[in-house]
């Protein structure tokens, strides 16, 4: 016979859950945010212009990764905690 989760427990995980979501929501907006900045930055110096530009490509790796992780999350949610 299987057994249930505890509905407290659920509901518990559930809410970790949402406020994970939450809180990479957040990380990822402030990330957005400094690579528009980044994007805005104009170099004359050939060396700070890769570094520039190396910045901005490692940003936008980790955004993309980000934002994967985040879809992953927020369909879990969807999946195990729809009515709580």
């Amino acid at each position: 016979m299987a057994t249930t989760p505890h509905a407290g427990s659920n509901t518990d995980i559930c809410a970790k859950m949402h406020h994970e979501a939450e809180l990479s929501k957040k990380a990822l907006r402030d990330k957005r945010t400094k690579f528009s900045e980044l994007k805005l930055k104009h170099e004359t110096d050939p060396i700070k212009a890769q570094q520039l530009k190396e910045a901005i490509e490692k940003l936008k790796t980790e955004i993309e990764v980000d934002e994967a992780q985040l879809k992953v999350l927020l369909e879990d949610i969807l999946f195990h905690c729809s009515g709580h």
